[in-house]
């Protein structure tokens, strides 16, 4: 994974999940809920990276 993506905070992640409209997580769960690397994955399957390092 990117050095960029691990110095993210889980807040940071959240954030950005937010502006891609993402409000929870696909099983029903809040996103405080989730750990940072299931955030990371929900990011990346919404964002339009097409490559991850």
């Amino acid at each position: 994974m990117c050095e960029m993506a691990k110095e993210k905070s889980k807040s940071e992640i959240i954030t950005a999940l937010i502006d891609h409209n993402v409000f929870k997580m696909p099983d029903g769960r809040q996103f405080y809920e989730a750990s940072e690397n299931e955030l990371k994955s929900i990011l990346y399957t919404h964002s339009d990276i097409k490559h991850i390092c």
